[in-house]
């Protein structure tokens, strides 16, 4: 029997159970929740599943991972937008957890007595909570800061890889979705860990992070472009430092539309400064 693929409306002949054109397994009964376990098990759990393949290949090949999505290979991993739609989710849950646990409230009160009794003792303890006050507001917007933070890393990439043979700005998004998910990923679950055990270990650990994220990018940057030890660690350094100048720039433009906003808002009269005072203290 000929019938039309449900996804694409392509045909799918007699005998066949997926379609040519799209891969859409062809399902006659109604969905049921042996099915929803099945295809949840066959993506996240097991030893065997797309998500365990991307995440150990991408520490083991990860131009595999990257490139193959790329070039459209894209049956053996997950693809770029729900993994970092996944790495998300798991920083939702990190906030979650901390929130609602206490251990941010404890973390941040460990921070600020550590501080009362060092170098930051010229400021006051007022002074001290409106800045982890800020923080702890901070992180509550931790997964759009996630989300916003991959274009302004993949337009890094694309100015230090600049040329045909490297990725243009698109390729760069992909690179960004796959290393900084690999990274939240990786260190979510040891930075809970940690927080239980230590807030001080937690503190270097959270130091850690970053330079360990470069490192893996440069690792993989290594990988996709075949590039040798020199030229690694320069095309490093040129990242680096273009990273570092398109930080300054979006902060310098964020407070800058932050003014202009808040100018605006005072205008139409909206009360700015109680805001600032509820929310920043």
């Amino acid at each position: 029997m000929v019938r039309n693929c449900k996804n694409c409306n392509e045909l799918i002949y007699a005998g066949k159970t997926h379609c040519a054109s799209c891969g859409c397994k062809w399902i006659e009964n109604r969905i049921t929740m042996r099915q929803v376990g099945h295809d949840f098990a066959d993506m996240y759990i097991g030893l065997d599943t797309k998500f365990v393949r991307t995440f150990l290949d991408l520490f083991r090949r990860p131009e595999a991972v990257i490139l193959g999505y790329m070039n459209g290979r894209r049956v053996n991993y997950m693809d770029a937008v729900r993994y970092i739609l996944l790495s998300l989710f798991v920083t939702g849950i990190y906030m979650f957890i901390m929130k609602n646990s206490g251990a941010m409230d404890e973390y941040l009160a460990n921070t600020l007595e550590q501080y009362s009794g060092t170098a930051y003792n010229t400021l006051n303890k007022e002074q001290l909570e409106r800045q982890l006050r800020v923080v702890n507001k901070v992180m509550d917007y931790q997964s759009l800061i996630v989300f916003l933070t991959i274009p302004i890393l993949a337009l890094a990439g694309r100015i230090t890889f600049w040329g045909k043979r490297y990725f243009n700005y698109t390729e760069q998004l992909v690179f960004y979705m796959y290393t900084y998910s690999q990274i939240i990923i990786l260190t979510t679950p040891i930075s809970l860990i940690l927080l239980w055990v230590s807030p001080e270990l937690f503190t270097y650990w959270s130091y850690v992070t970053y330079p360990a994220m470069f490192l893996y990018n440069a690792y993989c940057y290594k990988r996709c472009f075949k590039l040798d030890l020199s030229s690694t660690i320069l095309k490093s350094l040129v990242g680096f430092i273009t990273i570092l100048i398109l930080l300054v720039l979006s902060v310098i433009l964020s407070v800058l539309l932050g003014f202009i906003g808040a100018l605006i808002a005072d205008k139409l009269g909206y009360d700015v400064k109680g805001f600032f005072e509820t929310n920043f203290g």
